[in-house]
This record gives C-alpha cells, sequence and structure tokens, in this order.
C-alpha cells in the first residue's frame, strides 16, 4: 500500500515532532490528527518531555555554544543558596519569539513561554513594548551556567565565559543578544559588539584576528559600555560568512535576514 506521506513529510516530522503538535503538523499537510500521530509512533518517535537539565554541564554542540553566548550577552540568572532561589531568564522582544521556542525545545519543551505587555519610562518618555520570556528554575543549570564563567549581576563582574571549539556559534548567540549588523544611508554595513567587560571583547577581537586576520576597534563609551566594531566592507563580508557558516544553525532571524538581504543568499 502506497504511504499518503511523502519523504519530506517524513523528514519533516522527524525534525519537528518534539517542538510541534500534531495538530500543527497535520495543518501543514492538510491531514488529520490522527493520521501525523500515528506516523510518528509508528516511526517510533516519542513526544514524552523530559526537561535536560544537564544542558549547559559541557559544551559539546553549535547550539549550545550559541546560547552560553546569548545567555552572556542578554541573559540572567539568581543563585540564592539561603532561599533556594535558581533561576534562568531570556526576556525578548515578542517577534523574537521563536528564539526562546527554539531554546525551550533545546531544554526538553517543559517550559512556557510567555508574553508580556510592559509600560516603561526612560528619561521621562513613557513608552510600551511587547516581549516574550523564558524562565528556568534550576540549580543544575545556574551551577552549570556558573562553571563557564556567567555570574548573578554579571555585569559587574571581570570573568567571562570562553569557547574555542565552537567559536563562531559562541559568537552569533553573543552577536543575537547584544550586537548589531547596521546598514546606514550610504549602503555601508558594519558590525557592533557590545558588553561592559572590555577584557570580553578583547577576548572576541583576539579570536578574530587569529583566525580571519581581520582587526576592529574597540571604543570606550562609557565606564559600563564599550563596542568592539568592524566597518571595513571586505572584513565585515569575512567575519559575517564566519559567523553564518551554516544558515541551519540557530540563529535570531531578523539579524540574519539584513546579512542574507545585504550579500544575497549565502552558497
Amino acid at each position: 500500500m502506497k504511504s499518503i506521506f511523502t519523504e519530506e513529510q517524513i523528514d519533516f516530522m522527524k525534525e519537528n515532532y518534539s517542538k510541534m503538535s500534531y495538530k500543527e503538523i497535520a495543518n501543514i499537510f492538510n491531514l488529520t490528527e490522527r493520521q501525523v500521530r500515528g506516523k510518528i509512533n509508528n516511526m517510533g518517535l516519542s513526544k514524552t518531555r523530559k526537561f535536560n537539565k544537564d544542558y549547559f554541564k559541557e559544551i559539546n554542540s553549535p547550539n549550545q555554544a550559541y546560547w552560553l553566548g546569548f545567555i552572556y550577552a542578554d541573559g540572567y540568572i539568581l543563585h540564592r543558596p539561603s532561599t533556594r532561589n535558581y533561576e534562568l531568564g531570556i526576556e525578548l522582544k515578542s517577534t523574537d519569539s521563536n528564539a526562546l521556542n527554539c531554546f525551550n525545545s533545546e531544554l526538553g519543551n517543559v517550559h512556557n513561554v510567555d508574553f508580556k505587555h510592559n509600560h516603561k519610562n526612560f528619561n521621562g518618555y513613557d513608552y510600551e513594548t511587547d516581549s516574550c520570556v523564558i524562565r528556568v528554575y534550576s540549580k543544575e543549570i545556574v551551577e552549570d551556567l556558573m562553571s563557564h564563567n556567567i555570574f548573578q549581576n554579571k555585569t559587574n563582574r571581570i570573568e567571562f565565559p570562553e569557547c574555542k571549539k565552537y567559536f563562531w556559534d559562541f559568537i552569533r548567540g553573543f552577536l543575537d543578544g547584544d550586537g548589531c549588523i547596521y546598514v546606514n544611508p550610504k549602503n555601508n554595513i558594519s558590525v557592533k559588539f557590545v558588553n561592559s567587560n572590555e577584557m570580553f571583547l578583547k577576548y572576541i577581537q583576539s579570536n578574530i584576528l587569529d583566525r580571519l586576520n581581520i582587526k576592529g576597534s574597540i571604543y570606550k563609551e562609557n565606564d559600563k559600555k564599550y563596542q568592539l566594531v568592524y566597518f571595513v566592507k571586505a572584513h565585515v563580508k569575512l567575519l559575517l560568512d564566519s559567523i553564518y557558516y551554516d544558515n541551519r544553525n540557530q540563529m535570531l532571524l531578523r539579524k540574519y535576514e539584513i546579512y542574507k538581504s545585504y550579500y544575497g543568499s549565502p552558497a
């Protein structure tokens, strides 16, 4: 009997069964939820969710390196043994919720990605924002991140994480969390990394110099903010090609789209 599923559909199910519902997959294929559930079960795939509390114990994959860099840039941890409060949190623009969904999937899909509407005041201006947030309450996750030099109140710490084996994934995560790809009105492109720790930016600068033989410039914006900037057009191209060496890896899509639209689809 001929299968109702194409090879492409089967590959899609294998890749997405753990992070999408049966109904969501069925709607894409214009099939019934029962058909999709039956096929996934018959392939021996389980949607049982299990929290991977050891995710950051060792950095052994590109995605682990990416999230290490991202959390150092734009996440936070709480480590309060006296109250048994151990928390990892990441809050992004609501339009970047796909990134948090991917992180949730990496951890086992057992946490919630929540949406918030915020009223804020900055320098006398009132404004509103919409954000998405994930909170992971785990002593193991927090203490493993600390073993990689990510700490509570990290803005005031001199320690920083390093990741030589998956350097470009680590840096892509940091760029997505606390950097930008900017195209000015004259159509010149630049890449900027921002951090309160000048030594960390020097670490990035040194590694990029060793790997690509290009040098960025570090500027002091204020006592708690430094910038590492690359603005020579040929150097930016070489840098971004290295950062986005595989478009199947974890990334913040809106920043990747700037790179892709400027240079065209990578080979």
